[in-house]
């Protein structure tokens, strides 16, 4: 059985590497933060225009400092911050096998690097919005 990440990676164009290790934790919880954001009645949902460049990665990044050194705490933090939760069972499963997953490196990558990170959920993303837009044309 694929988990709600891999369905959407597999959208994800070619040139896209896939990634290892911490890396592809700290992916798998930006997309999974990102289609838990509730866009309709949230407040994310108003400022689409400043969410890629702006609000995700800048929450993402304090969340490391405030989160201290834990990922549950860190999902705690910017989930709460972007109003964002697993819309089902498969979602909630996955993020419960991420947070197990050893903080401190994911948590480096996403303080260091929330940009990169950042770029490639959105890749995703797009991937994914476009595909279905594709699905619903035929």
């Amino acid at each position: 059985m694929t988990s709600p990440t891999d369905r959407w990676l597999a959208a994800a164009p070619a040139g896209l590497p896939p990634l290892e290790g911490p890396a592809a934790t700290a992916e798998r919880l930006l997309l999974l933060l990102h289609y838990g954001i509730d866009w309709d009645s949230g407040w994310v949902g108003r400022r689409r225009e400043t969410y890629w460049t702006r609000h995700l990665p800048n929450r993402v990044r304090v969340a490391t400092y405030i989160g201290g050194g834990d990922l549950d705490r860190w999902w705690s933090v910017v989930s709460r911050s972007l109003e964002s939760e697993p819309k089902n069972t498969d979602q909630r499963l996955e993020l419960a096998t991420l947070l197990r997953e050893e903080s401190e490196p994911v948590l480096t990558l996403l303080r260091e690097r929330p940009t990169s990170y950042v770029l490639r959920t959105r890749i995703v993303a797009e991937a994914v919005a476009a595909a279905r837009a594709a699905g619903r044309k035929r």
